[in-house]
């Protein structure tokens, strides 16, 4: 019987001494964690300005809807230089493929020539098209 008291005691001790490390962590750890929880106090760096809005004046500091504006007209700007480097990839393609047919005998000149002429008036009607669309943003 003394053994299992002596057990018993023993098993308290480990259990107080478990619960102090328990209780000693959390005590050190609670600055580190209130330290990490804190937000930062550095300025955040403001956006810049996108451009000109769309009616071709400046935006106004604060002025969201004029920035969401100028950022549109920079995103259609974008959308249509895509647009024609797509179709001028399409139009070289094109050509490459027309000329791999000359050259295996299954086009004649007259074919190569019309597409290429095709090409030109395309290739500029696309840089056309693109530049009246951005002034007409403006």
């Amino acid at each position: 019987m003394p053994s299992s008291r002596l057990q018993r005691l023993q098993a308290l001790a480990r259990n107080t001494l478990s619960l102090a490390r328990d209780r000693a962590a959390r005590a050190l750890l609670a600055p580190a964690v209130a330290l990490i929880c804190t937000p930062a106090l550095a300025a955040l760096p403001t956006m810049p300005k996108p451009g000109e809005a769309i009616g071709g004046g400046t935006v106004a500091e604060g002025d969201w809807l004029g920035n969401m504006g100028a950022l549109m007209k920079a995103g259609l700007i974008i959308l249509g230089l895509i647009i024609v480097g797509y179709g001028f990839i399409h139009v070289v393609a094109g050509a490459i493929a027309k000329w791999r047919a000359y050259t295996a005998g299954k086009a004649e000149k007259a074919d190569l020539v019309e597409y290429f002429i095709m090409a030109g008036v395309l290739g500029g009607f696309m840089v056309i098209m693109v530049t009246y669309a951005l002034e007409t943003i403006k």
